[in-house]
């Protein structure tokens, strides 16, 4: 054993291994041990063989014996030589050789790469080594420069490489040294150092985006490097890339918290190397539409709730009470808010308590707390809401005692508004101590001085600054929290958007010395939000407060900020100190003064010391409104909610008619006077024309005399001017839905201060009055008079608007044509919510008219969702009756005191889509009654009439009514409850019996309910009593309970509500338990509704109900009945923008399809000249998938252009909303028939192309055979000993052609005689109709003379009995025969339009003969009336096949003569014999070959080219031109024709329009067209635009060709190839003209474009040579544009049954059938039977009268015209008898009555005699007046 160096021990490893057999091998040699081998390798040892193995191991001798031929010695050591002897025992040979054991190398080398310049490099020491022995050696190297070596002890694992490079790579090598000096082989390790980490990271953030920035590290432009951004949240990671060092990390979650890593990446050698991340983590802003998302009010930032969307009924869920979602918060708090629960506020969500059901309803900002903040959910709600919810949603919280947003910030743009006009609703009473005792102030909000007490806070503050707001304002009788704070449900949840609201609460004084904490009213207001954060809000309170109170802990952090501080109010620091701060630090800093809390002070005390600095300040106090302070904001940058241009408009138009109203009785009297003594004395002549109470002894004379008065009374009504004040009423009523909304309100708001003001001043007279102890009570009876007049509301207003209307329509007056709109302005203001005056409190009476117009105008606009509910409350004065309603719904009747509703107002309430089938109605309409027992009307004489006859007719109108009492004991309410009884126990006798709900109002017992089940039993038997005793004086005496009248349950129909208030007005809010009550008693009403059997009436049927009762009440008649009205539609100018897009439709598949028929033309060619048959079945199954494809891309853009159009906001698009499913239809119709005839024409042009080329196979094999025999006869005349002349050549030519044509001769395509072929599918289709049949077909001995003639409906033999039969009846013979000769000849028609489709192909025949039989078929077996006999049949089909197969020769023999290879190879003889001359010649043929292939190939295809586009263009300069108008719709078109023949003057021209309709307006389209492009070059210059286009595409293509072939021929067949789909290849000219040119093709193609621009100059001239248009369009053979114009103006065919005016109807598909203005029916050949006069009526007034018609679609019987869409369904005539024939047809048919008569051999019509007097100029402006008022208004549209 030795030590061995490396070498050599490989060395003798290797001669080991090189031993030959028998010698030893190594088979392995480790560090510890060696396998060895000896022998043969192939043999392995028998076994019986002994072999002894020898070797030295430190100092010690081994030996081992085995009977293999290997062996392996185990623990040697590491790098030492050993000499091995193997010892063979029984042959005793031996072996020897030495081997070096390895020196292990260090294992599990890697590195760490720590920074940018420092590396950590790790290894494992070899295994079973003593570490005594050995050493390690580190050596690096960059660019293989070895750079550092370290040597390290064998103990040593890692070692740290500082100071290296960036982003650059380094080799590292490590090796074992042995104590010797020996070395292991180096394990390698390539390195790559970081790049340098991005410096610097600088972040600014949005609510969805982040952009980061940073300093690049690296600065030498020349190392390429990127960075890398990786941002992760909780719920997801995603990276990106930038060359750049900034980024923009878009989509981004707001209020979410995301970690931001930046890396800077650097690719070295095809490794990318990361640095080490710089880290940021930021959280993302919050925005307005997260939240909103989250909510779900997103769509409602933009499209804001309205007041009605909130009010409306939806379904009842458990979502009542509870919210699943964060979703239905807003939906929640919004009910119970309408319902003025004080309970709003605290919003539940079920996910607090079960999260897993709802995880997946919404995640975002709130998903940790499953809630929303209440503050960011009223934040968001007044975002969402329209300035008239926001208002509704002020009022109901300043009801609840809830604070209301002043400032409203938005956290978008960070600017604020001020909600001046959100919180102009809301009105205060108070009593204050500065005024009298018993004197109470009212006023609005916002008009009212008050001082200004504002809380903010600086920093962090310990106490809650809302809280103790919340127990400042309460009394201490009753806590109210005012303002939300964190201790309320959710008030712990982060702010989110709410951050920056101002809110504002007030104190308001009740007069009570005991309760009130501050004597005078004042205002609180309360800002979100640390003020260093919201400056202007800050700067807001500051300037209009009377004191700041800062609430800050941190007095010496914010130092420096208070000092900074502009404050001109009084400034009083709260804050909470510990003992060692005392305060004494502000000696900079002067507050007003200071309130220090220390732990010693408790609530109470802390409260109270808040109070005494109020009191202190409100002693000195400057006062302001919000009004006032409305003009502080601006300065600031607040914006002010009224500031809009809409608003102020309408504020100024409510000014201009409040202003100069200073006393009210006065200014009724003068301004609405039709309401006044006018009024109510018709009201009382009417009753008494009904009644005629009167003791007169001659009625007829009082009844004569009451109607002379009567008439006088409404001529005198009638004779009022309109007075200024109710013209600028009408006017801001008028103006658009927004502004309209704001007037009415800014009337309401001014005429409400006005009545306040009036009412406070006459109350004090009064009290002045009543001190006197000598009463003046002639003065009280006025002051009462006065005071009960002083009323003025917007209702006064609209009830002027009725009367004048009343009088207008009476008098059928037209000078007032403003009121006609008046109706259904004030129909869409009920849509809106706004209460209709339903009876005049005051007259007592109904304005019926007006009240038909607008329920009329409702049920249209609601109309088919008119159904309805009516629910009324009846009940005695000041019970709360409007409250009530107004809780329950959520709407606004008026309510105050002193302010009680008079006659009945009527309110509707939408319901929801979801819950319209359920509650069985789409509204509720609510009506809201006069209170009964009126202490006004109870000295009156008539007062019980009066409220019977009210509660009549409300009672009749409902489905259900609510009774209000307003005591918990019934007995007072006997003579109520006895006029209710009566107008129940009517409603009954009339067949209605309503329900009836009691509320019992003001119980406060929480057993209310079970002790009064006694009273409730009295009131039974009390209503029992009055109605036995009603019944009697009703003489209805069958009626003995209360119950036989109406459905009444003594406990389901009863309901106890305790009172409104909770607490002491002014400072306590609504009951909850109030609000939970009415709650449960809408819910009650509901379900009734529910349940109910009986059908809702529409609006119709209840104002047929209002007019009977209220008759019925006049005359004191109950029993009365029902008639339906009918409404009216209107069409628009949808027809104009559906013929664009249809246009748009068809020219894009005319486009199409022009580019793929030149495709399929151009198949065979390139099939013959490729020698590869293309299968041209499988193209065009690709183009029919294409244009399927095509065809649905088409048809949903065209679709789309219709719901795009109906979803417009376009004035006109609801008119016609009717008509979307029809135009819908017609768009669809459309693509089906396009597809359909696509496909036929691309089965006519394979069918073509087929043939075609068949023939082109022959043609090709004779063009080929022909070159040959060319080819060979130059060579042949070359060879000759001498020079041939030209006319030797000739004689040689014409041998050669004779013998071709010779050898041709036999192959012409053969013919076929289609007659034959005809009669035999004929006979074969008639064979089983019977023997006369059969008779009649031997009869037939050529077609070709059958169909000549004009057919007639006999058979050739008719049977003796029939002949005597129909001459015993020839009534009904002529009758069958005239019908049956009508079908059959309608049937010979339709086949010929099928034969000509078929012929007008350029195809050959194919079996067509069977198609057109199967038609006929389908034709008669359609036709059950008449019945058709098999001989007619017969007849018919033999005539239709005599013509069809004439016409089928005729297109057999044309496409043979077309297609014969013969014909076409002597057509270009003269071609062939002139290049065989050049060949002969060897004359250059390059120049002139290629002018010959640019005039005879290219020019034609050129031609071709141009002739297909000209069509769509020309319709297109028809559409859009000067002729714009006369195709716009048909409309327009039938104005522009009735125009020309009016010029003309020509009855010829006349008649063919009435009775050829069709073809005149072909012909006059045609004319038309000609005469426009006869002008100015208009059909050239289309035609040059496309000659430039195509000769620019073609030498396009021949540049592209050059390199694609090596003859000319086919370099031209290339140049077609490559415009396919643009020029049809002329295969024919082609071949003929380019057959023996040998030219170069490069040189050729060089040539061809000089002779491509001479062809463009030549068809340029040819073009400018042709001047005649009409024959030019003539020659037009595809997309002909008078046709396509026709099908564009003709729409679906159809004309009047009675007077031929042709539909005007949109679209094709349309379901009903209209004309404008319909003709006198005589130019429709109608007659009166009797005379065989021709009839002078109109259609549109016979259809309205008591005339009959008869006709064949009648049977010949008579029918009445009014039925007259029994016999025509399709038909809509309009039934007005107001519509008269136009001036134009009166004098046409005047004109030519005469020559109408003989024309249809008739008698002349008796014309009016006036008709005869209309001129010309009259026809002409009756055309201009009917026509072109609606041109004129699209064109402006447009």
């Amino acid at each position: 054993m030795e030590d061995c160096d490396e070498s050599s021990g490989s060395q003798r490893n290797k001669e080991a291994e090189e031993e030959t057999e028998g010698h030893i091998r190594f088979t392995d040699v480790g560090p510890h041990s060696v396998r060895l081998e000896w022998g043969d390798q192939d043999v392995a040892a028998n076994g019986q063989q002994k072999f002894q193995i020898e070797w030295k191991n430190e100092e010690k001798d081994f030996t081992k014996t085995t009977h293999e031929n290997h062996f392996e010695i185990k623990q040697l050591s590491p790098g030492t030589s050993y000499n091995i002897k193997v010892v063979a025992v029984e042959e005793k040979k031996s072996f020897s050789a030495s081997v070096c054991t390895a020196i292990p190398a260090p294992e599990n080398f890697e590195y760490v790469s720590e920074d940018a310049t420092t590396v950590k490099l790790k290894w494992m020491p070899p295994q079973k080594m003593d570490p005594s022995l050995y050493k390690f050696q580190v050596i690096m190297y960059k660019n293989e420069e070895k750079t550092e070596s370290v040597t390290l002890k064998s103990n040593e694992n890692t070692i740290l490489l500082e100071d290296l490079l960036p982003a650059t790579e380094y080799k590292a090598t490590i090796n074992t040294i042995l104590n010797n000096g020996k070395q292991s082989e180096s394990d390698i390790l390539i390195i790559h150092t970081k790049p340098l980490t991005p410096e610097n990271i600088q972040i600014k953030n949005d609510a969805t985006s982040v952009f980061l920035k940073w300093i690049d590290p690296i600065i030498d432009d020349k190392i390429p490097h990127r960075f890398r951004v990786i941002w992760r949240s909780d719920a997801d990671a995603m990276e990106s890339f930038t060359d750049q060092a900034e980024v923009n990390v878009l989509h981004l979650k707001p209020g979410t918290e995301y970690s931001f890593s930046v890396y800077t990446v650097v690719e070295l050698n095809g490794t990318k190397l990361e640095s080490t991340p710089v880290k940021i983590t930021h959280r993302t802003n919050v925005n307005m539409e997260s939240v909103l998302t989250d909510l779900g009010l997103q769509n409602h930032l933009k499209n804001k709730l309205s007041l009605q969307s909130v009010l409306e009924l939806r379904k009842l869920s458990d979502e009542d009470q509870t919210a699943h979602s964060l979703r239905s918060l807003p939906w929640l708090f919004l009910r119970k808010l309408m319902m003025v629960n004080s309970s709003a506020r605290i919003i539940k969500c079920a996910s607090n308590r079960n999260s897993e059901t709802t995880s997946s309803s919404y995640s975002g900002f709130y998903e940790d707390q499953k809630g929303i903040n209440p503050l960011d959910l009223i934040t968001a709600l007044f975002h969402c809401a329209d300035p008239f919810l926001q208002q509704e949603m002020a009022l109901k919280m300043s009801m609840c005692q809830f604070s209301v947003p002043l400032l409203l910030p938005n956290c978008d743009t960070k600017e604020c508004t001020l909600m001046l006009w959100a919180l102009r609703d809301i009105t205060k009473q108070f009593r204050s101590y500065s005024l009298e005792e018993d004197r109470l102030e009212e006023n609005s909000i916002v008009l009212t001085d008050l001082p200004l007490i504002s809380f903010v806070r600086l920093g962090k503050s310990s106490v809650s600054k809302s809280e103790f707001l919340n127990k400042l304002l309460s009394n201490n009788q009753h806590h109210h929290d005012t303002f939300s704070h964190k201790e309320l449900e959710n008030g712990n949840i982060p702010r989110k958007i709410s951050n920056g609201l101002v809110e504002m609460s007030w104190y308001l004084p009740g007069g009570k010395k005991t309760i009130d904490k501050f004597k005078e009213p004042v205002a609180v207001a309360n800002l979100r939000g640390d003020i260093s954060a919201f400056k202007a809000q800050f700067d807001f309170l500051s300037q209009t407060s009377s004191a700041v109170f800062l609430f800050c802990d941190d007095l010496d952090s914010n130092q420096t900020f208070l000092e900074s501080l502009q404050i001109t109010s009084k400034l009083v620091l709260v804050c909470t100190t510990d003992g060692s701060t005392s305060g004494d630090n502000l000696t900079k800093f002067k507050p007003y003064s200071k309130i220090l809390r220390d732990r010693n002070m408790n609530d109470f005390k802390f409260v109270d010391t808040l109070q005494k600095a109020v009191v202190d300040i409100l002693a000195d106090s400057t006062k302001i409104s919000m009004e006032k302070m409305s003009k502080i904001a601006p300065d600031l940058g607040i914006l002010v909610d009224e500031n809009n241009t809409i608003c102020q408009n309408a504020k100024k138009r409510a000014d201009m008619i409040t202003r100069d109203i200073t006393n009210i009785p006065e200014y009724k009297t003068k301004e609405l006077s039709l309401q006044d003594k006018l009024w109510k004395e018709i009201s009382k002549l009417e009753k008494e024309m009904c009644r005629l109470k009167a003791k007169k002894q001659n009625i007829e004379h009082y009844k004569s005399e009451l109607k002379s008065q009567f008439q006088k009374l409404k001529k005198k009504q009638g004779s009022s001017d309109m007075r200024e004040t109710i013209y600028h009423f009408i006017s801001g009523l008028s103006c658009s839905p927004d502004e309209q909304l704001y007037f009415l309100k800014w009337m309401k708001i001014n005429l409400d201060h006005l009545t306040r003001k009036h009412l406070s001043r006459l109350d004090e007279q009064y009290r002045e009055v009543c001190k006197n102890s000598t009463e003046d009570k002639e003065r009280l009876r006025d002051l009462e008079n006065e005071i009960a007049s002083s009323s003025l509301g917007v209702q006064h207003f609209m009830r002027e608007l009725s009367q004048l209307y009343e009088s207008t329509h009476s008098q059928k007056n037209k000078k007032h044509t403003a009121l006609k709109k008046l109706p259904e302005i004030c129909a869409q203001l009920m849509l809106t919510g706004f209460p209709l005056e339903l009876i005049d409190g005051e007259a007592s009476n109904i304005p019926l008219t007006w009240i038909r117009d607008v329920l009329t105008a409702l049920n249209n606009l609601t109309a088919p969702h008119n159904r309805i509910r009516v629910v009324t409350v009846l009940g005695v004065q000041s019970t709360g009756k409007s409250t009530l309603l107004n809780t329950m719904f959520g709407i606004q009747f008026a309510v105050s005191s002193g302010r009680c509703t008079r006659g009945a107002f009527m309110l509707l309430i939408g319901v929801s889509e979801e819950f319209r089938a359920e509650l069985q109605c789409d509204y509720i309409l609510v009506i809201d009654t006069e209170g009964l027992k009126s202490p006004e009307l109870a000295k009156l004489a008539n007062s019980y009439e009066h409220d019977n006859e009210l509660a009549t007719v409300v009672v009749g109108l409902s489905d259900i009514t609510i009774v209000n009492i307003a005591m918990e004991n019934a007995t007072e309410m006997k003579d109520t409850l006895q006029i209710v009884v009566h107008a129940f126990l009517r409603m009954k006798e009339v067949g209605k019996k309503p329900c009836c709900h009691f509320v019992h109002q003001n119980t406060a017992d929480v057993a209310v309910y079970e002790k009064t089940l006694r009273e409730r039993k009295i009131l039974l038997k009390q209503l029992d009593e009055m109605t036995q005793a009603a019944a009697k004086m009703e003489k209805l005496g069958k009626n003995k309970k209360f119950t036989d009248i109406l459905e009444y349950n003594i406990d389901g129909n009863s309901w106890y509500i305790p009172g409104l208030w909770l607490g002491v007005p002014p400072m306590a809010p609504v009951s909850t338990g109030y609000s939970e009550e009415v709650r449960k008693l809408k819910d009650g009403i509901l379900h009734i509704l529910k349940a109910t059997k009986v059908p809702a009436q529409n609006f119709m049927e209840f104002e047929e109900w209002i007019r009977s009762l209220w008759k019925a009440v006049q005359f004191e008649n109950f029993i009365f009945s029902f008639r339906n009205s009918l409404v009216a539609e209107a069409y628009s100018k949808l027809c104009v923008e559906f013929n664009t897009w249809e246009w748009a439709f068809k020219k894009h598949m005319i486009g199409w399809y022009t580019k793929s028929e030149t495709k399929i033309t151009n198949m065979s060619v390139i099939s013959v000249q490729s020698r590869n048959t293309l299968n041209i079945d499988r193209v065009v199954a690709d183009l029919k998938h294409e244009v399927t494809n095509e065809l649905d891309k088409e048809e949903e853009r065209f679709l789309g252009k219709i719901e795009q159009y109906f979803e417009s906001e376009d004035e006109n698009v609801h008119l016609v909303e009717n008509y979307k499913e029809e135009f819908l239809n017609s768009a669809k119709c459309l693509r089906r028939e396009t597809e359909t005839d696509l496909r036929n024409k691309m089965e006519n042009a394979v069918l073509i192309q087929k043939g075609i080329e068949k023939v082109e196979v022959i043609r090709q094999n004779q063009r080929d055979t022909m070159k040959e025999k060319v080819l060979n006869l130059i060579s042949a005349c070359r060879n000759t000993k001498n020079n041939l002349s030209d006319s030797q050549l000739n004689e040689e030519f014409e041998k050669m052609w004779d013998d071709i044509v010779m050898q041709f001769s036999l192959t012409a395509l053969p013919s076929c005689d289609l007659g034959k072929e005809t009669y035999r599918f004929l006979h074969s289709n008639l064979e089983t109709k019977g023997g006369a049949v059969r008779e009649m077909l031997i009869n037939v001995t050529s077609l070709d003379q059958c169909g000549t003639g004009n057919f007639y409906a006999t058979t050739v033999k008719m049977n003796i009995f029939k002949k005597l039969r129909n001459s015993l009846l020839p009534a009904q013979r002529d009758k069958k025969h005239k019908l049956i000769q009508l079908t059959c000849e309608r049937i010979i028609n339709e086949s010929k339009v099928l034969i000509s489709s078929k012929t007008s192909a350029k195809s050959d025949y194919s079996s067509d003969i069977q198609e057109l039989l199967c038609f006929i078929d389908k034709k008669l077996e359609n036709c059950k009336d008449p019945q058709i006999s098999p001989e007619i049949e017969a007849s018919l089909k033999i005539h239709i096949c005599g013509i069809a197969a004439r016409s089928f020769q005729k297109m057999h023999d044309d496409y043979i003569q077309r297609t014969d290879p013969l014909t076409s190879l002597e057509r270009f003889k003269e071609q062939w014999l002139a290049d065989f001359k050049d060949l002969y010649y060897q004359r250059d043929q390059c120049q002139k070959k290629a002018e010959t292939c640019a005039m005879q190939c290219f020019a034609p295809a050129v031609m071709e080219y141009i002739q297909k586009r000209l069509g769509p263009d020309i319709v297109d300069e028809m559409l859009t031109g000067k002729t714009a108008v006369d195709f716009g719709t048909r409309t327009f078109f039938q104005f522009s024709l009735l125009k020309q023949l009016l010029q003309d003057e020509d009855f010829k021209n006349i008649f063919e329009f009435v009775a050829n309709y069709e073809k005149f307006v072909t012909e006059w389209i045609s004319e038309k067209i000609i005469e426009h492009f006869s002008k100015e070059d208009a059909f050239l210059t289309l035609e040059m635009k496309h000659l430039n286009t195509i000769v620019s595409q073609l030498k396009t293509a021949i540049e592209s060709a050059k390199s694609m072939t090596n003859n000319s021929c086919n370099f031209v067949t290339n140049v077609f190839t490559c415009l396919d789909e643009e020029l049809v290849t002329p295969i024919d000219n082609l071949n003929a003209t380019l057959a023996l040119n040998s030219s170069d093709p490069a040189e050729f193609a060089d040539c061809l474009k000089p002779s491509i621009d001479k062809m463009h100059q030549a068809l340029a001239d040819q073009l400018r040579g042709e001047s005649d248009i009409r024959a030019k369009i003539t020659k037009l053979s595809e997309n002909r544009p008078q046709e396509v114009l026709f099908s564009r103006v003709f729409g679906c065919g159809k004309n009047c049954p009675f007077c031929c005016a042709p539909c005007e109807a949109g679209g094709k598909e349309h379901t009903e059938h209209f004309a404008s203005v319909h003709r006198p029916q005589g130019i429709g050949n109608n007659y009166w039977v009797q005379t065989n006069k021709l009839i002078p009526d109109i259609c549109s007034s016979q259809v309205a009268s008591e005339c009959t018609f008869c006709c064949e679609d009648t049977g010949h019987q008579w029918h009445p015209y009014k039925e007259y869409r029994q016999i025509y369904p399709d038909w809509r005539i309009q039934p007005d008898t107001s519509i008269e024939a136009t001036d134009f047809w009166k004098y046409i048919f005047a004109k030519y009555n005469t020559k109408f008569a003989k024309r249809y051999n008739f008698k002349p019509a008796d014309v009016p005699r006036d008709w005869y007097n209309i001129t010309v100029q009259q026809a002409n402006k009756c055309l201009d007046d009917t026509f072109l008022l609606n041109s004129h208004k699209n064109n402006d549209d447009g």
